[in-house]
């Protein structure tokens, strides 16, 4: 896929699918380029945690669920 049809795309689903701002359309934008020039999309199912509700995060996230160990041992 070109970058102008993968842009195109990117831009449907940020007002399509997440109802953004231009601000934010641009921010998530710049992220996923920062990130490699990943798609949207696939941002924002692999890397956004959205319960609706901000009183289902306790409920639904666990932070010892996937404990990394940064230190070099």
């Amino acid at each position: 896929m070109s970058n102008t049809n993968q842009l195109e795309k990117d831009i449907a689903y940020c007002i399509d699918c997440l109802d953004l701002s231009n601000e934010q359309i641009g921010e998530i934008l710049r992220a996923c380029e920062q990130l490699g020039n990943i798609s949207v999309e696939y941002f924002c199912e692999e890397f956004i945690f959205d319960t609706g509700n901000p009183d289902d995060i306790e409920r639904l996230h666990d932070d010892n669920y996937l404990t990394i160990n940064w230190g070099l041992s």
